[in-house]
């Protein structure tokens, strides 16, 4: 449950709002979850050098929230159609973040580990391709630049 008592859904938050413990015990919150015979997740973290090799100090993520929520939402409900998924979540934060903080949670809960492996890699491949969001690298020349 979220600090507000709601139920963890997929989607933007801040920095510090939902942890990785949070989305499993909501994940393990779904009526189906006794289908289940995995839990498999995905954390992406800050790494300390760009696309390039520069050296980065760290990372500011923004985002289109609801256009972001729409985008993760049509994401989880097409895995969620896959053959032995159970339930999906895709939590990506927003804010600044320093070399080593987690920035995206993707989890999901199979009958199978093999569909969920397969469902985690789409939705993983997905959501890095499909969802508004945007990121500031700064560089430790002190440089930074914006990038989808």
């Amino acid at each position: 449950m979220s600090r507000e008592g709601k139920a963890i859904e997929s989607g933007i938050y801040q920095k510090g709002e939902v942890n990785f413990p949070m989305i499993i015990e909501a994940i393990k919150t779904n009526k189906e979850i006794k289908k289940a015979g995995s839990i498999l997740s995905f954390n992406g973290i800050v790494r300390e050098t760009a696309k390039d090799g520069q050296p980065v100090e760290g990372l500011t993520i923004d985002a289109y929230t609801e256009l972001a929520n729409e985008s993760i939402e049509k994401i989880c409900s097409e895995i969620t159609q896959m053959e032995g998924i159970i339930d999906i979540k895709i939590i990506h934060l927003k804010g600044k973040f320093d070399i080593s903080e987690d920035l995206v949670y993707v989890v999901v809960a199979s009958a199978h580990r093999d569909e969920g492996f397969e469902a985690l890699r789409t939705a993983v491949e997905r959501y890095k391709s499909e969802i508004e969001v945007w990121k500031r690298e700064e560089l430790l020349d002190g440089s930074s630049e914006w990038t989808h």
